[in-house]
């Protein structure tokens, strides 16, 4: 079953700020590291349900998922979800070296 991918403002934020530091370094590096998150978020529309919790799922209510991809280099990124019904709903991208999602502190 084919689920619609739904990008929130925070992964939007995420992905934007991923490929700002990318370009900054290389424009084809860039290019071709959407390219990859693109064919992942495809590949999540058919098979968000085999993928495992991530860690922090501990931390919050809903079930959050992740789904790690690599770059032609190997850096390994995570992308952080839920499933809601029909939708798989993208909540952070996060890079190499990058800290897990915690709940804000008041």
């Amino acid at each position: 079953m084919t689920l619609h991918v739904v990008v929130t403002r925070r992964a939007d934020a995420d992905i934007h700020s991923i490929i700002s530091w990318l370009a900054n370094r290389s424009e084809s590096g860039a290019r071709s590291w959407f390219q990859a998150l693109e064919a992942t978020l495809d590949w999540l529309a058919e098979n968000a349900g085999s993928c495992g919790l991530a860690p922090e799922n501990d931390f919050f209510a809903d079930e959050i998922r992740q789904h790690l991809f690599k770059t032609r280099r190997g850096r390994p990124y995570r992308l952080l979800f839920t499933i809601a019904g029909q939708q798989v709903r993208l909540l952070h991208v996060r890079g190499p070296g990058q800290d897990l999602v915690r709940p804000e502190q008041p």
